[in-house]
């Protein structure tokens, strides 16, 4: 079984030197240094950056200086005779050599640094940044994710011929950004933002977009166009362009006018095949609406009906004549028993008429009462946190039992 008898990490922790056991062909209890990249195994098989045998018998020093170089001594070696043919070893400072470029490595997450950029992006020496936005835009009925909240609609119009731009655009909503520009402006980059899904169109294929927001987990940060906002906002300028904000355009009823015309007529250019029908999807109904669409269905199909206020008096005076079975007046059933089991509220209490499974999603503010008549089967599957008063054997199970 192999032996680790010394582990020593590099200063800056890129590598180890371990001495293990020698190999099994190795006569006279040699050890084997050898040094290694951090987190690979410590044996035999690892592929070391260097490795030398150590002289059987002799405790080396064995320390790391600051320059990741390794030093060796064995002041310690018995001197004997030399034998013809040997060759001395001496050891003396080392650094470890980089591995052959045909071995693997796990790639390298990327820095936070490397990610809040544009790659490949070299800005000019003088260049504008130009933020727009507000909460939202123009409303749709439409949506571009599963945050339940309807997509609005941005119309961007840039106009600054004086030097080229960035846009930071920003909005809480999800929201659909489409660029507009005056001949002679050039857009350089769009970076945007916001809590919900963002989306970019009208650009040409070449004008990089970065889209950093809440819901896609940014690890740059994100922001808002908002005066309440302006710290976040100028941190993301910082971040991505090395500078702050030149001006900052709020959004009025989905629209931006960034630049000179304010305005006036002007033969705005909007590119990009991607219109913004493209980028709708279907939302999933939340759970709160799917239990009521499932509740629904089950009452169209004659499976349940809404209960009322005789249901419940039912249950209560049935409660009652089962009062000398349990050893109790009516008036001790109701003040112990029916004031911990009764019926409840009626906002959310359905009576069961055939065979049927409870819907998904019984649980908290969306739980319900269900009585379940005299020869009829109670519902299979998960009631949640619902309350179910059977007739059949006069039990009550479920959140709203005593």
């Amino acid at each position: 079984m192999m032996h680790v008898s010394q582990l020593i990490p590099s200063p800056n922790g890129r590598y180890q030197a371990v001495v293990l056991d020698g190999p099994e062909n190795a006569s006279g209890g040699s050890r084997l240094l050898k040094v290694v990249r951090a987190g690979e195994p410590l044996d035999h098989e690892t592929r070391s950056v260097q490795e030398a045998l150590l002289t059987p018998g002799v405790h080396p020093r064995i320390t790391w200086l600051s320059n990741d170089e390794l030093l060796i001594d064995q002041p310690e070696v018995p001197t004997r005779p030399e034998m013809p043919g040997e060759v001395s070893l001496v050891f003396a400072p080392w650094r470890p050599v980089p591995l052959p470029p045909d071995v693997r490595r796990p790639p390298k997450k990327p820095s936070v640094e490397s990610v809040c950029c544009f790659p490949g992006l070299t800005l000019p020496t003088n260049f504008a940044v130009l933020a727009g936005g507000a909460h939202g835009g123009k409303e749709s009925t439409n949506h571009i994710d599963q945050s339940g909240h309807p997509a609005t609609t941005m119309s961007v119009s840039v106009d600054h011929p004086q030097k080229p731009v960035v846009l930071m655009l920003g909005a809480y909503e999800p929201t659909i950004w489409t660029i507009h520009r005056a001949p002679g402006t050039t857009i350089l980059a769009v970076l945007a933002s916001g809590f919900h899904r963002q989306v970019v169109t009208g650009l040409d294929d070449i004008t990089p977009v970065a889209i950093h927001t809440y819901d896609n987990k940014s690890p740059c940060g994100t922001f808002l166009v908002s005066e309440h906002r302006l710290r976040e906002l100028v941190s993301m300028a910082q971040k991505f362009f090395g500078r702050g904000v030149d001006r900052i355009y709020p959004a009025h009823d989905g629209v931006v006018i960034m630049g000179g015309s304010q305005g006036t007529s002007s033969p705005w250019l909007g590119r990009g095949n991607a219109p913004a029908e493209s980028y709708f999807v279907k939302p999933t109904p939340n759970p709160a609406a799917l239990v009521e669409v499932n509740l629904d269905e089950a009452i169209r199909k004659g499976q349940l009906r809404r209960a009322n206020l005789g249901d419940k008096n039912q249950w209560e005076a049935e409660m009652v004549k089962r009062a000398p079975m349990l050893g109790l007046s009516p008036d001790e059933v109701k003040l112990r028993f029916l004031r911990a089991n009764s019926a409840g509220s009626l906002d959310r209490a359905y009576v069961v008429l055939e065979p049927m499974t409870f819907p998904a999603g019984l649980c908290g503010s969306r739980s319900a009462v269900f009585f379940v008549p005299k020869g009829t089967e109670r519902p299979r599957g998960d009631p949640g946190h619902s309350t179910i008063y059977d007739f059949n054997d006069m039990s009550c199970t479920g959140t709203g039992c005593g």
